[in-house]
């Protein structure tokens, strides 16, 4: 009896070849379904996650019936998702209700989203009305009654007249600045 025999074919690359299947399917079954959430690294060094920072803000108030009521700009903004608290720089606020016109302009600021008050501090500049100037350290503005507070010396300006003392308090609606300790002043007529 003639043996025949029956060419033996070698694949010696087969058992590589299935090791780099299983290692792709291994991959592609532990790839992630979702993009992962990536840190952010704040002005001082500090990583949050989910913070967000952006430059030249521009936010808006509207009143019920569609008018613009409240304008913040600032040149940076950072805003603090676990305090729900936005720190501005170089912060402007300006309010345009008729009868109720408002500007602050500062350093810095810092709007809390729950109580939706303004903090501003740094060089603080406030005008009621024209010619009327306010210079302090810190104010306390709140949009919804439009009082604004503060607790640091203040000096009050108005042409050659001017007044100094410690605290106030400014009503947006009224237009009256009530300096609340030390006072001392000057009136020129």
């Amino acid at each position: 009896m003639i043996s025949e025999r029956i060419p033996r074919v070698r694949w010696p690359s087969l058992g590589l070849l299935v090791l780099l299947l299983m290692l792709a399917a291994l991959v592609w079954w532990s790839w992630p379904r979702h993009p992962l959430p990536q840190p952010h690294i704040d002005w001082r060094g500090e990583i949050h996650k989910g913070d967000q920072a952006v430059e030249d803000v521009i936010m808006r108030q509207y009143t019920a019936t569609g008018n613009l009521d409240l304008l913040a700009t600032a040149q940076t903004a950072y805003h603090e998702p676990g305090v729900n608290q936005t720190i501005l720089s170089q912060v402007v606020v300006e309010r345009f209700q008729p009868g109720q016109r408002m500007h602050l302009r500062a350093n810095q600021g810092l709007v809390d989203g729950r109580s939706h008050l303004i903090t501003l501090w740094g060089n603080v500049i406030g005008t009621l009305q024209p010619g009327t100037r306010m210079l302090t350290e810190k104010v306390h503005y709140d949009p919804q009654t439009g009082i604004i507070t503060s607790r640091e010396p203040v000096r009050l300006e108005r042409g050659q007249d001017w007044m100094t003392g410690r605290g106030f308090r400014a009503s947006v609606k009224t237009q009256e600045v009530n300096i609340l300790h030390d006072v001392r002043g000057v009136y020129a007529p």
